[in-house]
């Protein structure tokens, strides 16, 4: 298993894009809540980082079993998921957080009938 090949560096290059994605989506929501309360968002986003931080380091072996393209299948769901709830939201349709359950089991079906055909 040495070498690191073709594929582990694009399996690397995914690994990194998706987090500085999610690292800029996240900047985004904090500056969203800056203006309520500079010190909650401040507070919220240290914790947060403690909270990842102690997660990752305690469960990182059990993370890197997990097979990449089992990831993809999941994650993808649920960033459709998320984006169609936003999606909602922009459109003016009064929806809860709720909706999110229905739409990543949608989502899930749909990748998997994507996958199989």
């Amino acid at each position: 298993k040495g070498g690191g090949g073709e594929e582990e560096r694009g399996d690397l290059a995914v690994v990194f894009t998706v987090s500085a994605i999610e690292a800029f989506e996240a900047a985004l929501v904090l500056i969203a809540l800056i203006p309520r309360s500079y010190a909650s968002a401040l507070v919220g986003t240290l914790i947060a980082s403690a909270i990842v931080i102690v997660l990752t380091a305690l469960i990182k072996d059990q993370i890197a079993r997990i097979r990449l393209p089992h990831l993809k299948y999941v994650l993808s769901s649920l960033l459709f998921s998320l984006g169609t709830l936003w999606a909602m939201e922009a459109v003016g349709l009064d929806v809860t957080d709720l909706v999110l359950i229905p739409l990543f089991l949608a989502y899930l079906g749909i990748n998997y009938l994507l996958i199989k055909v």
